[in-house]
């Protein structure tokens, strides 16, 4: 009887060192991927930030939906200025003086969107851009206007996603992560471009 106890209580304890590991190892693992999730959703994010700033600069404002933003990925130019000559010592920090001087001059050309903005693989970051990665499809939440900061009226951008999309799937119960968080580009209350990562 006294062996059966001890062996009953071997495994018993062999058990419970197992589910403790297993519990350990688990929550590794859920840091581990929460923390490659965010920085996926991070990089797409950052995509969104390049594509609106460039349409502002082009079109005066921010996108309000991605469709007006994927449409000026595929269908619109950049106007791009390029200085021909070098301003000289003498000059230097006087641009404007050497371009009334004739010693340097501004080519202004229109180049389409897609052959200034991620060259490498362009149809794939535009025809994804609008999707919260591990979402199963659904889309981040965007919206535009502008705000008054000094009297000055400011254009302003936002884009969220909440945790509970970017997380989706994972056992996020009891292992101190907000789910009623998001992570956000822009701001419509503040001028700004950061994301609330920065």
């Amino acid at each position: 009887m006294k062996y059966i106890i001890q062996i009953v209580l071997i495994v018993a304890a062999l058990f419970m060192g197992y589910m403790i590991y297993n519990s350990i190892q688990s929550k590794i693992e859920l840091e581990q991927e929460v923390k490659r999730r965010k920085a996926v959703v991070i990089e797409r994010l950052e995509e969104v930030r390049e594509a609106q700033i460039s349409y502002k600069k082009v079109r005066g404002e921010y996108a309000k939906s991605f469709a007006q933003l994927k449409d000026f990925l595929m269908n619109d130019s950049l106007i791009i200025v390029k200085a021909i000559g070098e301003v000289p010592d003498s000059l230097l920090g006087q641009e404007s003086k050497a371009l009334e001087m004739g010693i340097i001059t501004r080519d202004t050309t229109k180049i389409p969107v897609r052959e200034e903005l991620f060259k490498e693989n362009f149809d794939k970051v535009v025809s994804n851009i609008s999707i919260i990665p591990f979402s199963d499809g659904k889309e981040f939440k965007i919206d535009a206007g502008e705000v008054e900061k000094g009297k000055v009226k400011v254009k302003v951008f936002e884009v969220s996603a909440p945790y509970t999309e970017i997380f989706k799937g994972l056992k996020t119960d009891n292992e101190g992560i907000d789910m009623s968080e998001s992570l956000i580009l822009g701001s419509m209350t503040e001028p700004s471009t950061n994301g609330n990562w920065d």
